[in-house]
């Protein structure tokens, strides 16, 4: 009877996750390309704003590799051993990004939580959020004295 040691499966498992690196994105749909459809009532349109993160976890809740969302461009290296899978920084990333648009009102904010165990490593499990929003410039009262929402 053939029977893979322990020890095989586990250095299997542990060689997978450098492939399986973190991952953080903040899309953006500006309001041209919402071809005309109003996101929140007395309000101009800015765009629709989407972040994600994730990241590889031992036993669900010891961070391993995560996704960056402190810099942006292109190329940007996953965090090691820091838990940056938050909802807390991703609303924090949307509403940034929303001001950096040109917008002062978010609406509709949805979340996002997904979490799995990935087998073929026996250890590691996948956590991940979602955050999007739509971002407007609410349209001022007649008769009002101007802006005064804060910035």
């Amino acid at each position: 009877m053939n029977r893979i040691p322990f020890l095989e499966i586990l250095l299997l498992a542990w060689l997978s996750v450098p492939g399986a690196t973190g991952c953080a994105t903040v899309e953006v749909v500006p309001a041209e390309q919402l071809r005309g459809q109003q996101l929140a009532a007395a309000s101009t349109p800015v765009a629709h704003i989407y972040a994600d993160n994730w990241g590889i976890y031992l036993f669900k809740y010891i961070p391993l590799v995560t996704g960056n969302l402190n810099r942006s461009g292109g190329l940007r290296p996953p965090n090691l051993f820091t838990n940056t899978v938050r909802v807390d920084q991703l609303v924090e990333c949307v509403a940034e990004e929303a001001r950096r648009q040109g917008g002062t009102l978010l609406t509709d904010l949805r979340v996002r939580d997904r979490s799995y165990w990935l087998p073929w490593t026996l250890f590691f499990w996948l956590n991940e959020f979602e955050v999007s929003a739509n971002s407007s410039i609410p349209e001022e009262p007649r008769g009002s004295p101007g802006p005064h929402l804060p910035k």
